[in-house]
C-alpha cells in the first residue's frame, strides 16, 4: 500500500456490508493488511449510502442484513446505472445451491461460504478488481472511440443507430425526402483570392468557414435532419432518413429559416470578407437510401435524380434567399408567406417560389405537412 501511495495511485476501495461485528472486522483487518482502503456497513441502509458517497471500486455483500435481504441489495445495485458495473462478492452462510445460485442471478460476479479461507477471499477479490479494470478501460476505449465518430457522423444517424439499427445498416431502399440545399455566396471568390493572391490567411478563412457551417449544422441537428458532406461550395442536409417523420418538409423548412436567421447574427461579429451568404434551395423528392458504397468503405447518404436536382438547382439560389420547388411549396403550402421567383433565369423549366425576407422563422407547432406519408 505504501508504494501505491508513494506513486499517487490510490489504492482499491473495498465496501464491507457485514452485520457481525466480529466478522467484519476481522475481515476489515485482512483487506488493510493487504493494501485495500476499507469501509465497513452494518445494515442495507448504511451500505446504500455509503456506495453512493465513497465510491468503492468493489462490494463484499454479506446475504442475511438485518434490515433487507442482501439479494435485494445486489439487485439494486445491478440495476442502478451509477454502480451496474461494481463487482460484488457474496459472502454468505447459506449452503444451499438453489440460494447460491440466486445471488448469482441477483447479479453478483462471484460468492464465498462461511466459514471461508482468507486466501481465498483474497483471490477472488483480487480476480474481481482486475475484471473491473478491464471492463473500465474497455468502457474508456469505447467512450473514446464514440465522441470521435460524434465528429464525423450525423447526430440523426447515431440516434437511429441506437434506436433502430436496421434504418442504418438494413438494405438501401426509396424513400420520400426532403432536401435542403446550400450555396454559400462570396466563398468561391475568397477561396480563389487566398489561393492565387495570399492576401487572406488560410487559417482564418477556414475558421470562418468553420463558424458557418457550425450554425448550419446546428441548424439541421435540431429539426432532425441529417447533413451530408460539403462537395464545393454546396452543402446539403436530408430530413426524414434515417429515422421517418411525416412532416419532413415542415422541418427542413424551419430548419432553413432558422439557419438564415442565425447566419445573420453570426455575420455581425464577422468582418465583411469573411462573411458567406446562404442561398437555400427547398426540394422534395424520392431517393435511394441506406449505406453506399463496399467492404473497405461506406458511408449513409441518398442518392437519385431528386438529389442532384437540388443540388443543381440550388447554385443559382440567390445569397440570403430561400427558394422552393413545386414539389416542396405544394408540402408547406399555406404555412407562411411565398411568392413567385420573378428573377429565375429563362433556361429555366420549371417556377420556383421564395419565402419572404420579413417571415418570421416557423415555431415547432406549426401545421403538419400536407400529404405526409
Amino acid at each position: 500500500m505504501g508504494s501505491s501511495e508513494g506513486r499517487g495511485i490510490r489504492p482499491p476501495r473495498v465496501l464491507i456490508i457485514e452485520d457481525n461485528p466480529n466478522e467484519a472486522r476481522a475481515l476489515h483487518d485482512l483487506l488493510v493488511w493487504n493494501g485495500f482502503e476499507v469501509a465497513l456497513a452494518a445494515t442495507a441502509r448504511q451500505g446504500w449510502s455509503r456506495l453512493r458517497s465513497w465510491g468503492p471500486d468493489a462490494v463484499v455483500l454479506d446475504l442475511g442484513l438485518p434490515d433487507a435481504d442482501g439479494l435485494t441489495l445486489c439487485r439494486a445495485i445491478k440495476s442502478d446505472a451509477q454502480l451496474r458495473d461494481l463487482p460484488v462478492l457474496i459472502l454468505t452462510g447459506r449452503s444451499a445451491v438453489r440460494e447460491l445460485v440466486e445471488g448469482l442471478r441477483a447479479g453478483a460476479e462471484d460468492y464465498v461460504a462461511k466459514p471461508y479461507d482468507p486466501r481465498e477471499v483474497l483471490a477472488r477479490l483480487q480476480a474481481l478488481l482486475r475484471r473491473g479494470q478491464r471492463i473500465a478501460s474497455l468502457k474508456t476505449y469505447h467512450l473514446q472511440w464514440w465522441n470521435f465518430l460524434r465528429a464525423f457522423i450525423p447526430s440523426s444517424v447515431l440516434q437511429a443507430l441506437q434506436k433502430v439499427p436496421q434504418e442504418v445498416v438494413g438494405p438501401a431502399r426509396m424513400r420520400p425526402l426532403s432536401i435542403l440545399t446550400v450555396t454559400w455566396g462570396g466563398l468561391r471568390e475568397q477561396l480563389r483570392e487566398a489561393a492565387w493572391d495570399g492576401k487572406l490567411p488560410a487559417g482564418t478563412l477556414g475558421q470562418a468557414l468553420n463558424r458557418h457551417l457550425e450554425v448550419f449544422h446546428t441548424s439541421i441537428h435540431a429539426e432532425g435532419g441529417s447533413p451530408a458532406p460539403m462537395v464545393d461550395e454546396v452543402t446539403m442536409a436530408w430530413f426524414n432518413i434515417p429515422l421517418s417523420c411525416p412532416d419532413h418538409a415542415v422541418r427542413a423548412l424551419r430548419a432553413a429559416m432558422v439557419l438564415r436567421e442565425r447566419i445573420r447574427r453570426l455575420h455581425s461579429e464577422l468582418p465583411p470578407g469573411l462573411r458567406f451568404v446562404p442561398g437555400i434551395l427547398l426540394h422534395r423528392g424520392n431517393a435511394l437510401v441506406g449505406l453506399i458504397g463496399g467492404a473497405s468503405y461506406r458511408h449513409y447518404g441518398a442518392l437519385g435524380e431528386a438529389v442532384e436536382a437540388a443540388r443543381r438547382l440550388a447554385l443559382i439560389a440567390p445569397p440570403g434567399e430561400i427558394l422552393l420547388t413545386p414539389a416542396f411549396y405544394e408540402a408547406v403550402q399555406g404555412l407562411l408567406p411565398v411568392q413567385p421567383w420573378t428573377e429565375a433565369p429563362a433556361f429555366l423549366r420549371i417556377p420556383l417560389y421564395r419565402v419572404s425576407t420579413g417571415s418570421r422563422p416557423l415555431s415547432s407547432s406549426s401545421s403538419t405537412e400536407k400529404g405526409a406519408k
